[in-house]
C-alpha cells in the first residue's frame, strides 16, 4: 500500500500497516525525524491518485478549510482509495489553533466528495461526558501532586463506571462524544 499520513509527526498507527507498506509518506507542517514532506493538508504537493490510503488523525481541528482539506486529500487518493480520520467532537480547546469541532452532519459536508462516508463514535454521552469531566479535571486542578492523586483514584473509576454503564445499557447516544473515527472511500 501506499500511504500518505497527514499530520504525520508521530505515527501512532504506522505499525498497523508495517507488513502492506510499500510506501509511507509523512506531511505535517512541522518538521520532524518522522515528517517526509513539510507542507498543509490543504495545498497537498503530490500528483493525483497517488495513495491508496490517507490517514489523518486529529488534524482537521486546525486546518483553516477542512473542506478544502478533504477534497485535497480525495484527489490525491486512488479511485477506490480510503481516508482514515478522527475529529474531536465534544472536547476543550487544545491549543490557540484549533479551530474546529464536528458533528456527523458535519464531517458527511466535508466529506462530499467521498462515496461512501462510516462515522462511529468513540463512546456514547455518558462515556463521553465522564472523559470531559476527566479532562476538565486535568485542566482545572492547579497542584501536579493533586493532580497525580486524581490521575491514579477518581479519573482511572469514573472510566471504568463509563465504560460499564456503556456495556450494560448499550446506548447510542452520541451528542457528548468526544471524537468520531471514520473511513471514507472514494
Amino acid at each position: 500500500m501506499t500511504i500518505l499520513d497527514v499530520g504525520g509527526r508521530y505515527q501512532p498507527y504506522r505499525p498497523l500497516f508495517e507488513s502492506r507498506i510499500s510506501k509511507y509518506l509523512a506531511l505535517d507542517i512541522l518538521q520532524t525525524n518522522l515528517v517526509d514532506v513539510v507542507g498543509s493538508g490543504e495545498a497537498l504537493p503530490f500528483a493525483n491518485n497517488s495513495f491508496d490510503l490517507v490517514i489523518a488523525t486529529q488534524v482537521f481541528e486546525y486546518f483553516s478549510s477542512p473542506r478544502l482539506a478533504a477534497d485535497q486529500i480525495h484527489t490525491v487518493l486512488k479511485p477506490g482509495g480510503m481516508l482514515l480520520m478522527s475529529v474531536a467532537a465534544f472536547a476543550p480547546r487544545f491549543s490557540d489553533d484549533d479551530r474546529w469541532r464536528f458533528t456527523p452532519a458535519g464531517i458527511r459536508t466535508i466529506l462530499g466528495s467521498f462515496g461512501k462516508v462510516e462515522i462511529i463514535p468513540e463512546v456514547s454521552s455518558l462515556g463521553g461526558f465522564i472523559r470531559s469531566v476527566n479532562v476538565g479535571l486535568n485542566i482545572f486542578v492547579r497542584y501536579d501532586f493533586l493532580r497525580s492523586l486524581l490521575s491514579a483514584t477518581v479519573r482511572p473509576l469514573a472510566n471504568l463506571i463509563g465504560l460499564g454503564y456503556e456495556r450494560i445499557n448499550g446506548t447510542k447516544n452520541d451528542q457528548f462524544t468526544p471524537n468520531y473515527s471514520v473511513l471514507a472511500i472514494k
